[in-house]
């Protein structure tokens, strides 16, 4: 047996004797088999017990986005994390995504105590930073080494980054750990597609225009994508907007900022969204991902060229289509700069500055983001329970269970990052709501284009970033 596997099941067979659910001869027997005395377990055991009579104690309030992803694997973790710390106890409160994002910044402005635990979407980090919401996690981390140096080598530095105040290679300091990852993918039914004798998926954006098309021409338009007003509506042209070479800014340092919105590459992404708006199904205009699942779920949605990735599309207890659902990268521009730049996404476990029970909120956190040296049980649980681990290893050993991981992996070293700004959250909500007006009808793409950068310089200037 391989040390380090000896040592998990030495430590394990300790967890399960201080817990009681072993008898007196299970545990010698046991310990037998594993190489140590009676006497060496004996003490063992004391310190075991010593330092679980030593450890945190606490009633947490988890707050979290609900269902697949978010709350539903860190309830599927909770057995596995109480018979490790029967003292510590753990509600949860969960409420749609498209709600929670928002909600959480007005409570942590609010300095409210109420939670210990926060499962939040990277992008809203470096505003709950700049309001001094969040507990520094990287001393808690640098605790124990062997945890640390197990974590920073299986979860991408770019990932770890989404969590800091400024990059690792800065100086960085972590205030969040990372056990979702996720970016936007390219989902299409194998089925509908091979029916209607198309080949594959989208390359480009404007083979996702004729896919939609080709789909409409059924008599009913299958294609989706999440064009709620606001956030995600912004997204979505984001996404397609760097795909043909653009972005929010000229440089995120002083001197730029100069908004990137009324540009070839602005003008490119409404085009492709105009393209597209007559064969969305009439659901895609007011989707965020607590509407786009259960379009695709159903069979309202047989294509969505830029959508989150998600464990449900192939989960047998979430959709009967989940055999035939397969995903890839999104598409591309079809320019000389165009590439696949989906929206990197990730949500992760933060401790408020303003809780009560932080070391015990902590040891929830660093248990969810464990990996098989830790015990191979939590990522399991984590993934059966439709979580999406931020660990290279677990996406790895997972992929069979969940077809997506794969696509995952491929898109990430493409994907982009929300901006590391307190104003992302605005920048996303002002642009987001043009976007919409365009879609709908309310406002040409000449005006919104002009009205968006005129917003997002509204907004830089008012955060005193231009001189």
């Amino acid at each position: 047996m391989h040390q380090t596997d000896l040592l998990r099941r030495r430590q394990a067979l300790l967890e399960a004797a201080v817990s009681g659910r072993l008898t007196r001869r299970q545990i010698l027997q046991r310990g037998a088999a594993l190489g140590l005395t009676a006497t060496a377990l004996g003490s063992l055991l004391g310190d075991a017990r010593r330092a679980s009579a030593q450890g945190p104690s606490g009633n947490l309030l988890s707050w979290a986005p609900s269902g697949q992803r978010w709350e539903l694997p860190q309830r599927a973790v909770y057995p596995l994390f109480q018979e490790k710390f029967p003292d510590i106890s753990i509600e949860w409160v969960a409420e749609p995504i498209a709600d929670y994002i928002p909600r959480t910044v007005i409570e942590m402005s609010a300095k409210s105590d109420q939670y210990d635990i926060l499962h939040n979407d990277y992008q809203v980090v470096p505003q709950l930073i700049a309001l001094g919401s969040l507990e520094p996690l990287q001393p808690y981390l640098e605790q124990d080494p062997d945890y640390m140096e197990d974590l920073l080598a299986d979860v991408p530095e770019n990932v770890m980054d989404l969590y800091r105040d400024k990059p690792a290679a800065d100086g960085g300091v972590l205030y969040g750990l990372p056990p979702d990852s996720n970016c936007q993918l390219q989902y299409y039914r194998l089925d509908i597609l091979e029916q209607a004798g198309i080949d594959g998926p989208a390359e480009t954006w404007d083979d996702a225009i004729e896919i939609a098309r080709t789909l409409a021409e059924s008599g009913m338009k299958q294609t989706g994508t999440t064009l709620k007003r606001g956030l995600f509506a912004g997204t979505v042209f984001i996404t397609i907007l760097r795909s043909y070479g653009g972005d929010w800014f000229d440089s995120l340092e002083p001197g730029g900022y100069n908004p990137g919105m009324a540009t070839e590459a602005g003008n490119s992404a409404m085009e492709i969204l105009l393209a597209l708006a007559p064969y969305l199904e009439e659901s895609s205009l007011n989707a965020s991902d607590d509407e786009s699942n259960p379009a695709m779920a159903n069979g309202t949605w047989t294509y969505a060229p830029a959508q989150w990735g998600g464990t449900t599309m192939n989960d047998p207890e979430f959709t009967e289509f989940y055999e035939v659902w397969a995903s890839t990268r999104v598409p591309k521009g079809n320019v000389e700069a165009g590439d696949h730049r989906p929206h990197m996404g990730g949500l992760g476990l933060l401790v408020p500055a303003f809780s009560n029970n932080k070391d015990a909120a902590w040891e929830f956190v660093k248990f969810c983001c464990s990996g098989n040296n830790q015990d191979p049980a939590i990522g399991q649980a984590w993934v059966e329970g439709t979580g999406q681990p931020a660990r290279a290893s677990l996406l790895q050993e997972y992929a069979p269970l969940r077809a997506h991981f794969p696509a995952i992996q491929e898109s990430l070293p493409t994907a982009v990052r929300y901006p590391p700004l307190p104003e992302t959250l605005a920048l996303y909500e002002a642009v987001g709501n043009d976007v919409a007006a365009v879609v709908l009808g309310e406002m040409d793409t000449e005006a919104a284009l002009t009205n968006m950068d005129a917003s997002v310089r509204q907004i830089m200037q008012d955060a005193g970033y231009y001189e």
